[in-house]
């Protein structure tokens, strides 16, 4: 039968959301700034062992419920393994490794120049499933936005007060980014 053939369709993400699906987004997600994990001592290890509070742990978990979590942090990896045994993601993170590069040394955000050949990298290899970038860190510069405006899917940034990291308010925009209506498809 037909129909058949038609189950198997995949329509491209742009394609879905004008379908009433919502967008898929990759969350770029910091930590110090923005989870701002407290390092309580362990007996049995040097490592460090960070522990978010059960608010911000809730609130990852809703954000990995939108799209997959990428960590953008300068945090060692032993840190970030311990974040993540704490909030058991699936699937588990992607990290992108901060490697910054001479070029990189005038921008107004470090990590910018590292997040953009990391994205360039993953499309290269045609490891994307995303059709949007939400970027939360507590140091976004106005190289970003002008970035974001420029970048070939859409973009939402949200810049937490390093005091107060991820809050509800943040979340909520993520939700409201996602399922946005006026948004145009990047061609």
């Amino acid at each position: 039968m037909w129909a058949s053939g038609i189950d198997a369709l995949q329509l491209p993400p742009a394609l879905e959301r004008g379908y009433g699906l919502v967008m898929k987004p990759l969350i770029l997600l910091d930590i110090n700034g923005v989870l701002n994990p407290k390092v309580q001592p362990e007996d049995s290890s040097d490592a460090p062992n960070p522990h978010l509070s059960d608010l911000k742990a809730a609130l990852v978990l809703r954000l990995a419920t939108k799209g997959r979590i990428a960590w953008v942090s300068t945090s060692a990896d032993d840190f970030v393994d311990s974040l993540e045994q704490q909030l058991e993601l699936e699937p588990k993170p992607l990290r992108v490794p901060i490697t910054p590069e001479p070029d990189d040394e005038d921008q107004q955000t470090p990590k910018l120049g590292s997040v953009v050949r990391w994205l360039a990298k993953m499309e290269a290899e045609g490891d994307t499933d995303w059709d949007g970038i939400v970027w939360i860190d507590d140091a976004l510069g106005q190289d970003v936005h002008d970035w974001a405006h420029q970048y070939h899917h859409p973009v939402l940034l949200e810049k937490p007060e390093p005091e107060d990291g991820l809050t509800e308010a943040h979340v909520v925009a993520v939700q409201v980014f996602i399922n946005g209506e006026d948004r145009n498809p990047a061609p």
